[in-house]
């Protein structure tokens, strides 16, 4: 026998310490975070005067838009404070248990090297030490550089601020302003009136077709640069630094960026203004082309900016269009605050917008904004398409086919290469679109076999078994249940349910990822495995949130007919699961766990033990060691401390959350002042919760979004 054999045998409680505090030791909810020094606050405010606060990582160049409530832990990550310690700090301040709120902000905290232990991927290094050079990768890689490659510019920063303290503070001055308002407004106008003068061939320079094409492309290149230059001089305005610019190749095309995001710890009004300048300014000087042009008789140079009055105008004009996902709609995003506005409006106008006026329903606000958007960018798809079309037949079909003719074979090959760079996204895109539908047509032609609702019944069943409420149901019921499911494809931007509205369909997601929207306000992100709208299965109650997709993805769902059918005439059944619905409702309700998700909810659900105490029944004494932690449902307590009344508490109301940390002696005695039902948290299954969120990979993505839910804030008490 070893002596390590020998000790544990001889002191089992030794060996049983040691173990534990190796488990201990181990655990990520024991690990204490430290938040790097010299990070760049930004508070700020939506347009509606919500709070957030941007936080920048100057080391790592990394930035974190978080609620006030996150921000406010940033201090206790001083490397004193575990992560259970944040996560009833949090609830003492603002009366939410929100332990995968917390488990998940260390994460993407960790993520986005805002700690001092940075983030490390071991299975992604091992997957590139065990990767093999290969002909294929040779040319995945070969592709990938065409489709998107850059060339840094060093000091970029530097130069920049020289440039704005010599001359680009010049162009934010009022009367820079103003001139550049009347070039803007004029320089198309101006353009138009030189076109019908058929002074200049915009494809031809010097009767040569290449030339022309030369003279096009540089043009375009400098258009861009100088349309990143705005860009970039509104950021050094706004007193903030240009960290990356430089030349990309773009599927073949080549182009300019310029990195403006440190702009996000400026006002509302610079960020504006930096989306702005880029556009404006190419417009300006498509402007002064064009003034120039129609002032100068006809020569070279005069051919040369009438080209370039081309370039500009059309490029930033285009920019300028809000239908377009350029800086015009990123402008108007950021105006009226609607993220994914285009997603959103296209998909409320394919189709609630058309069964609302049907059932001739009124449209709020927020719909007519949504139905024109996606009216008018629906229109504009196909009118931009028609012009596409003309402006081939009239302009560029003739001219390319009499440089084809006439140029020889240099031209020949200068335009098959022009035709290949302009023809790969198109053509790319269309790849993508002819797989999705070959995908759709797949799942229409298997769902009308036999095989294919077998294999619909199998999907469903194995979403309902992952759903504890479902899984306690007999197989045969529950197997009734999942062949009443249909499955329903969702395309991203779509609302599957909107507050406010009667809902009488459950979902459970199959795949993809939506977002939980209440009063506008995101709240939490459902991904596979998560499920709503359970309680449409009980009554027809307005949806207490809107549910919107925001990437492609599938749902299996219930109506709350067939769910009655089904179950019909197994009454036994279907009350158990009614009650175990209503009482699910119930305890989602409270503001404790108002921020949990659906499965979130069903693992604390699983920890929760249901306390039953008669009216002056002591439920916690002072002095005494405390172990759990617990929340009234119903009835009321009072918190008494040497005598003293402190609190009297009432449904949703918390106390004993020091108990979640510590085995320490209770401060107060709790008595129940009526008959009270209690649910009842043990710190042991506190902490391997919140160990099992610290090890959710979803977790980073559900921190992404603000969730600004306002809930009073709570002292604690009766710890």
């Amino acid at each position: 026998m070893s002596p390590t054999a020998r000790t544990a045998q001889q002191s089992p409680a030794l060996a049983l310490t040691v173990w534990e505090a190796l488990k201990q030791a181990l655990s990520p909810i024991e690990e204490q975070p430290r938040v790097v020094a010299g990070l760049e606050v930004s508070h700020q405010a939506t347009r509606a005067g919500v709070p957030y606060v941007v936080v920048h990582n100057p080391a790592a160049n990394t930035y974190l838009k978080l609620d006030p409530r996150e921000f406010d832990l940033l201090p206790l990550m001083d490397g004193t404070h575990t992560v259970k310690e944040l996560v009833v700090a949090y609830y003492q301040r603002h009366g939410v248990l929100a332990l995968p709120r917390i488990a998940g902000l260390v994460r993407l905290l960790r993520s986005h090297h805002f700690l001092t232990e940075p983030p490390v991927d071991a299975y992604a290094a091992l997957r590139a030490r065990l990767r093999r050079p290969s002909a294929g990768g040779l040319l995945l890689r070969l592709v990938r550089a065409f489709v998107q490659s850059e060339v840094a510019l060093r000091d970029v920063d530097t130069r920049l601020a020289t440039w704005y303290r010599v001359w680009g503070w010049l162009f934010f001055t009022r009367p820079a302003a103003l001139l550049g308002t009347i070039l803007g407004l004029l320089g198309p106008v101006l353009f138009v009136l030189e076109l019908y003068r058929e002074r200049y061939d915009l494809f031809r320079t010097g009767a040569s077709y290449l030339l022309g094409l030369v003279l096009l492309t540089v043009l375009g290149v400098l258009a861009l640069m100088i349309h990143e230059l705005g860009h970039a001089l509104a950021v050094k305005h706004a007193g903030r630094s240009v960290r990356r610019a430089g030349l990309m190749l773009y599927y073949g095309l080549p182009t300019a960026y310029v990195d403006t995001t440190d702009v996000w710890m400026s006002p509302r009004r610079l960020r504006l203004l930096a989306s702005f300048a880029g556009p404006w300014t190419g417009l300006v000087l498509g402007g002064v082309c064009a003034l120039v042009v129609l002032l100068l008789p006809e020569s070279p140079v005069g051919a040369v900016l009438f080209a370039g009055s081309f370039v500009f105008l059309v490029d930033n004009l285009l920019n300028f269009n809000p239908l377009l996902e350029l800086d015009g709609y990123y402008l108007l995003v950021d105006l009226v605050e609607r993220p994914m506005l285009r997603a959103r409006a296209l998909g409320f106008v394919r189709g609630p917008l058309w069964a609302k006026l049907w059932r001739r329903r009124q449209l709020t606000g927020e719909e007519r904004f949504f139905a024109l958007f996606g009216l008018a960018s629906a229109a504009w798809s196909a009118l931009a398409l028609v012009l596409a079309v003309r402006f081939w037949e009239l302009r560029l079909w003739p001219t390319v086919r009499e440089a084809w003719l006439g140029g020889g074979p240099l031209v020949e090959w200068a335009l098959l290469v022009v035709a290949l760079l302009l023809l790969t996204p198109p053509a790319l895109a269309l790849w993508g679109l002819v797989r999705r539908l070959a995908e759709q047509a797949s799942l229409r032609i298997a769902w009308l076999e036999a095989r294919a609702a077998a294999r619909r019944h199998g999907e469903a069943l194995a979403a309902l078994r992952a759903v504890p409420l479902w899984s306690e149901l007999p197989e045969a019921r529950l197997l009734d249940v999942a062949r009443a499911m249909r499955a329903q494809d969702v395309a991203a931007g779509t609302e599957v349910v909107r507050q406010g509205e009667p809902g009488d369909r459950f979902y459970v997601i199959a795949h993809g990822a939506f977002e939980v929207l209440v009063d506008g306000q995101p709240v939490a992100r459902l991904e596979r495995g998560d499920y709503f709208g359970e309680r449409a299965l009980l009554n027809d109650a307005p949806r207490a949130a809107t549910v919107l997709a925001v990437e492609r993805a599938r749902v299996f769902w219930l109506d709350q007919a067939v769910f009655r059918t089904t179950l019909a005439y197994d009454l036994a059944t279907r009350a158990r699961l009614e009650a175990a619905l209503a009482y699910r409702a119930s305890v989602a309700e409270m503001p404790l766990f108002r921020g949990l998700s659906s499965v979130e909810l069903d693992l604390l659900l699983a920890r929760l033990v249901p306390l039953s105490v008669a009216a002056g029944e002591a439920i916690v004494r002072q002095g005494k060691p405390g172990d759990r932690f617990y929340v009234v449902r119903a009835g009321a307590v009072e918190v008494v401390r040497d005598g003293e009344v402190l609190a009297t508490l009432g449904p949703g109301e918390a106390f004993g959350e020091i108990a979640l940390l510590l085995n320490v002696p209770r401060t107060a005695t709790v008595r129940a002042l009526e008959p009270t039902e209690l649910l009842a948290f043990n710190a042991a299954d506190f902490r391997d919760l919140l160990a099992g969120y610290c090890g959710r990979a979803g977790e980073l993505e559900r921190l992404s979004h603000l969730r600004l839910a306002a809930h009073p804030r709570l002292s604690p008490v009766a710890g």
